[in-house]
């Protein structure tokens, strides 16, 4: 219990840093300001391509923005579009029948959440490091201690930044979408927020295990850029070689130890694939903080 107590106070602590430095009032403006641009483009780009998609699909017509792009979605010529690029899978059978918008919505946040989460969270434990402030905190508390606190306080951060972008996100469709449609999108926005909140924990964990190498802030946030773009590119890469030159299966395994390798089971509306990729998610971020708080573990302070 006494353990527990020292990272909940870390992470308090965290709280209070970020809330006195405006840390996390910069975080809560990313994330709303990217959400807000990104549910306004959206409904914009739909609008004007609404009439279009209507003539050449053969879809009722309506004056009202979203309501065509609903029966868009439903229709034969599209859902053939979205099989070639989702493949037959089970993840097209879970997402047949929702709202574009939702959809886009969904591949937006989890598109931004990897890279919003290395520019605020990355530097967390080097500014620590480089001031000497980690020195203080030690004194009543382990180093392991000091890690996980730290994690757990920008992990709380996240959670209420993608949940307060979600909310604005659904305020938007609220002022441009037919009230009903909007109404409908509520609940299934706050849903992908959670989603690539649980997604962003494993980034998190990536980034600040980076961040327990150097005590330089900006090597930390390159580094962990410099992660965002091998790890993202390690699964479709492991699985070109395996298709086309015959590579050994267990490459394809291997994917599973990156975070964009489990990304798919979090399109899942199945418990079971839903919940494994969600336990996946959270084991991997703490594998990669524990590999990083491993090796501070060494390091004089």
């Amino acid at each position: 219990m006494r353990t527990l107590w020292h990272i909940w106070q870390t992470a308090l602590g965290e709280w209070g840093g970020a809330i006195r430095s405006r840390r996390a009032l910069v975080l809560l403006v990313l994330y709303l300001g990217a959400a807000l641009l990104c549910m306004n483009g959206t409904i914009s780009v739909l609008g004007r391509m609404e009439k279009e998609l209507a003539v050449v699909l053969q879809l009722p017509d309506s004056d009202e923005t979203g309501v065509v792009s609903a029966s868009l979605w439903k229709s034969k010529p599209f859902n053939r579009i979205v099989r070639s690029v989702v493949g037959e899978s089970p993840v097209l059978d879970d997402i047949s029948g929702r709202h574009p918008v939702e959809l886009i919505y969904a591949w937006f946040v989890f598109l931004c959440a990897p890279l919003l989460t290395v520019l605020v969270a990355g530097t967390r434990v080097s500014e620590d490091l480089r001031s000497g402030a980690v020195r203080y905190m030690l004194v009543r508390e382990t180093r392991l201690e000091w890690s996980v606190g730290k994690y757990l306080g920008q992990a709380l951060m996240i959670a209420v930044a993608l949940v307060v972008s979600a909310m604005g996100a659904a305020v938007v469709a609220f002022c441009r979408l037919p009230s009903g449609t909007a109404a409908s999108l509520f609940l299934p926005l706050l849903n992908w927020g959670l989603r690539a909140w649980i997604y962003s924990l494993a980034w998190l964990g990536l980034a600040l295990g980076i961040s327990h190498l150097t005590r330089s802030p900006g090597r930390a946030t390159s580094l962990g850029i410099v992660a965002i773009g091998l790890f993202g590119a390690l699964p479709p890469l492991m699985d070109f070689l395996h298709s086309f030159h015959g590579w050994p299966g267990v490459l394809t395994h291997l994917r599973m130890l990156v975070p964009a390798g489990a990304e798919m089971s979090l399109w899942r509306f199945s418990a079971v694939p839903l919940l494994s990729g969600s336990f996946h998610l959270v084991i991997l971020g703490l594998t990669y903080l524990m590999a990083g708080a491993a090796f501070f573990c060494r390091r004089d302070v």
